[in-house]
């Protein structure tokens, strides 16, 4: 009688180490705390400027008479649509730059640089970028052309491994 074999059971996966603490040194906390602690208080002092022009623009508006007071929300209001429209065109704009950019084959990150007042003068500012990468590249062209051709086979000693292999394909040695 043969004994079956015996299964066997896989060991138990051993347990992952229980140290899961972060070393850094105190150089580098004090670091990013002085990091955190600048961001923060430039974010506050932003925050708390805001809020102060608010309250005095609440203040101002609470001692104007109610004809004053309606005509002052209204202007205020225009602002701030005027400001919203205009972040609008500027995007609009950015991305119509972008577009263009991107049909001549240039990086569209460069639109805010090429980015003008309106769209004439971004369409010259892209005319121009593109003539000076046109005249990079023609020059870098050169100097290649300059430099010579690279050896046939496109490696020193190529030729010969060109042979060797063409030897051992059973081809003659090209001439």
């Amino acid at each position: 009688m043969t004994e079956a074999p015996a299964e066997k059971t896989p060991a138990p996966p051993a347990e992952p180490p229980q140290n899961n603490k972060l070393e850094i040194t105190q150089e580098a906390l004090n670091e990013l705390m002085g990091k955190t602690r600048t961001e923060t208080r430039a974010q506050s002092e932003k925050e708390i400027a805001k809020l102060k022009a608010d309250y005095e623009e609440k203040l101002r508006l609470a001692s104007l008479k109610e004809e004053e007071r309606v005509k002052a929300e209204q202007e205020s209001a225009a602002k701030k649509l005027n400001d919203e429209l205009t972040a609008a065109r500027r995007e609009l704009a950015l991305k119509s730059a972008e577009a263009e950019l991107a049909k001549l084959s240039l990086d569209p990150a460069l639109a805010g640089i090429v980015l003008g007042k309106d769209a004439d003068e971004t369409a010259k500012n892209i005319a121009a970028l593109k003539k000076q990468v046109d005249a990079m590249v023609k020059k870098l062209f050169d100097a290649n052309i300059k430099a010579g051709a690279p050896e046939r086979g496109g490696t020193a000693g190529g030729s010969a491994d060109n042979d060797a292999l063409r030897k051992a394909a059973g081809l003659p040695p090209k001439k």
